[in-house]
């Protein structure tokens, strides 16, 4: 049965001076632990000290102002990141995050993410870097006009443990049933609203509010009067997706620009969600 989490029934945690914080997904939300998921608001001038183990990976993605990073006892040179951007660690490492004038951002972690690796071995790799989603292609639905861009993906972070994307729905836009074969995944409405209808039964989805899926639960979204945007992120990355009706099976073509109209920073072939070559 899917999971759903109403931002407005969480409470915040004070987690240091200027910094609070929601625990959106915690271990005892899912019965194998895949997944955490954290929401931080900050005031002004704060900072906080992150710290990732050697065997997860996690991602932090800006939602709003921005983000110095700074990587204590390295020769890795700090970044200012915004919120196109997802600060990626995989492995060992310290981040410091200084919010100048505030920000609010999500956190999100996978422990052991071997397990979720297709060609899994012994070896757990250590990897720091800034993803910058904002130049990566848009690609527009076949169908109607939604738009998605890879966030995260085994080219962009070299890791088939998890696959995120941004979806936009316009107004009055809808997508077929389907549901997915060997991943779970979860859905954060970034902005707008949205109506799932999960197996027959319908929610209404607000900013900042959380959808969590597991396998073959079959879903559909549409929208009314809003725009919305969200963030989904599958574990593992690589799934099929099944359509319960054939007829309008989601494609995606490039548009030729990134989310900001500019020239994106590479070419993705048009494609079947679940079924691209290298992404």
């Amino acid at each position: 049965m899917p999971i759903i989490k109403k931002f407005s029934d969480i409470n915040f945690t004070d987690v240091a001076n200027g910094i609070k914080c929601k625990n959106i997904l915690d271990s005892s939300s899912l019965d194998d632990n895949r997944i955490i998921i954290d929401y931080y608001e900050t005031s002004p001038k704060s900072s906080l000290d992150f710290s990732n183990n050697e065997n997860d990976i996690t991602w932090i993605q800006i939602l709003s102002g921005r983000i110095d990073t700074y990587y204590p006892n390295t020769y890795i040179p700090g970044r200012r990141v915004d919120d196109t951007k997802i600060i990626f660690i995989k492995g060992t490492h310290h981040v410091s995050l200084d919010t100048p004038k505030g920000s609010s951002f999500i956190v999100t972690r996978i422990p052991n993410y071997k397990i979720h690796e297709n060609d899994a071995n012994d070896m757990y790799e250590s990897d720091l870097r800034v993803v910058n989603w904002g130049n990566e292609p848009v690609l527009k639905s076949e169908h109607d006009d939604r738009k998605r861009v890879y966030l995260l993906s085994d080219s962009l972070v070299g890791t088939d443990s998890v696959k995120g994307e941004l979806i936009v729905y316009p107004q009055s836009t809808s997508c077929p049933e389907h549901y997915h074969m060997g991943a779970e995944h979860y859905q954060f409405i970034t902005s707008g609203s949205v109506f799932a209808v999960l197996d027959g039964e319908e929610k209404e989805l607000n900013k900042f509010d959380l959808l969590y899926n597991f396998e073959n639960e079959k879903h559909w979204f549409y929208t009314k009067d809003d725009q919305c945007k969200f963030v989904e992120f599958f574990v593992p990355g690589e799934n099929k997706t099944i359509w319960t009706q054939t007829t309008n099976v989601c494609t995606w073509s490039p548009i030729g620009t990134d989310i900001r109209g500019k020239s994106p920073s590479r070419h993705i072939e048009k494609h079947v969600h679940g079924e691209g070559k290298n992404i």
